[in-house]
């Protein structure tokens, strides 16, 4: 019996997911090099500082990442998940011009406000000159929107990932090299400037792409439409994200900071990068699929089943070795680390559970929920979660205050999804379990494998995972996306992943 023929929307959807294994993979790539080379710099720069110097640059980064995202008024979804039409070309050149003026108005009220603030705030005078020059991050921030939007939108993901390669890079043996003459918090304050600076340039390079000079008002108040939620939603996110180091250098200080910082660093870095680099080649798919329910929910799982492979056995090896290698990698100062890293570890564990939900709501057009659970999460869970175990329990208390507000988050956006596209519990739990598995193998090997040196024993456990569960997960991964009851693949039911 002949093999009924795909339809063109099959056909289209198989060369979705063709272009989005193709994206994962760019950005797995430039996630390895850049992110990895970042950790690596701080590691090192762990060795050559103080945690004080980390942790001025915490309290400062907060602040700065909020201006970021306001400076940028949500344009990066925005041009992504927009439909192509004659007006693209004058959108891009619109918005490049208000971003342009938006950065400089961001700028002034750090200057003016922001950086008082963060002086009084927390009552540390040494702050004013990292602040003011850490401001002025959101220039490049700013100029890089619409040329890594149109390369995002055309999925030219291997062009994005050699521009963050290349800044990230320069910026790190920047900040080693200055660390080492001497410059103290300064070095990474470079580190953070000059990588901005250089992926900017590199990101103009690789579009081909030049603002003419012209604005278009209509346009832009036609896609302020849908960006002003992302712009709160993301104010929201990053509120979230940093209200621990908010907390931790208020109450606690900044030594006590930068050695959360470094804790945050081993943790939550990578799952955040995973995260990233899964949702930046997925968004744009989303935004097309409007209304292919089928579709969306398949790329999600696959989505979960991709991070729950490559995160938890790393998070894994942080729960159980973390005691051994902290002391091991940094001299006995940053042994308050061990702790906030185990908790934070599991943190990771429970978020890439979940996938890229957040991804899912903004790409089908309910930024506005995202929002709202972003904003009843942070008012009603983390702020007061964190002020309670940051004051009460210090480092070990803040930690545990994220992994609370994360399982809070994860739940109100698993029943979000249930509703809108149908995934359900059991769908969730179907995509992890391979993963889950394989870090009970782990931790049984450590248990039973106590008396030997620790990495002995953590090497035979990421063996052990990579020859138990990779060949069974590698499969699905590959497939990625396969909708039940597809006229390509008639006998398969379950929805692969991606990559």
């Amino acid at each position: 019996m002949a093999r009924p023929r795909a339809s063109s929307a099959e056909r289209s959807f198989q060369s979705a997911k063709k272009q989005i294994r193709k994206g994962v993979a760019w950005n797995a790539v430039g996630l390895a090099v850049s992110k990895g080379a970042s950790i690596l710099a701080k590691l090192v720069l762990a060795r050559l500082l103080l945690p004080e110097h980390f942790g001025f640059v915490s309290m400062v980064v907060v602040f700065t990442s909020i201006s970021g995202i306001v400076g940028d008024l949500g344009f990066r979804l925005g041009l992504i998940q927009r439909q192509r039409d004659h007006r693209t070309r004058l959108l891009y050149d619109s918005a490049f011009w208000l971003l342009f003026g938006a950065a400089f108005l961001m700028i002034g009220v750090m200057w003016l406000v922001g950086v008082p603030f963060l002086v009084w705030f927390y009552e540390e005078p040494r702050l004013a000159g990292v602040a003011l020059a850490m401001s002025t991050i959101v220039i490049f921030k700013n100029l890089q929107v619409v040329p890594e939007a149109r390369l995002a939108r055309l999925m030219r993901f291997k062009q994005i990932a050699l521009a963050e390669i290349s800044g990230m890079l320069i910026g790190c043996t920047a900040a080693i090299l200055l660390a080492l003459a001497g410059a103290n918090v300064w070095s990474l304050v470079a580190q953070t400037l000059v990588a901005g600076a250089f992926t900017c340039a590199m990101m103009f390079a690789h579009s081909g792409w030049r603002p003419r000079l012209r604005v278009s008002l209509p346009a832009l108040r036609d896609l302020s439409g849908y960006s002003r939620y992302l712009v709160g939603s993301r104010v929201l996110i990053s509120l979230q994200q940093n209200m621990d180091y908010l907390l931790i250098g208020k109450l606690i200080g900044a030594h006590a900071l930068g050695i959360y910082a470094i804790a945050f660093l081993l943790t939550e870095t990578m799952r955040a990068q995973v995260y990233w680099l899964v949702s930046k080649a997925v968004f744009p798919f989303y935004s097309r699929a409007i209304g292919r329910e089928e579709d969306i929910r398949a790329v999600y799982l696959g989505t979960v089943r991709y991070m729950s492979v490559t995160v938890f056995p790393a998070a894994t090896l942080l729960i159980l070795f973390a005691s051994d290698f902290v002391p091991a990698l940094f001299t006995s100062t940053w042994n308050a680390a061990i702790v906030p890293i185990q908790i934070l570890a599991t943190a990771s564990i429970i978020v890439a559970s979940a996938g890229t939900p957040g991804e899912v709501l903004r790409g089908i057009g309910r930024a506005n929920l995202d929002f709202r659970i972003n904003f009843g999460v942070a008012l009603f869970v983390a702020l007061p979660a964190l002020w309670f175990g940051t004051s009460r329990f210090g480092l070990a208390g803040a930690a545990a205050a994220v992994l609370c507000h994360y399982c809070v988050s994860r739940v109100a956006f698993g029943i979000a999804l249930r509703r809108l596209i149908g995934i359900r519990a059991r769908d969730l739990l179907g995509a992890v379990q391979r993963a889950l598995l394989g870090c009970v193998l782990m931790a049984a090997i450590a248990l039973l494998a106590g008396p030997w040196h620790w990495v002995i024993v953590a090497t035979l456990a990421a063996l052990a995972y990579t020859a138990v569960v990779l060949p069974s997960a590698l499969p699905l991964i590959k497939g990625f996306g396969t909708r039940p009851g597809s006229a390509m693949h008639p006998a398969t039911r379950e929805p692969a992943l991606p990559l």
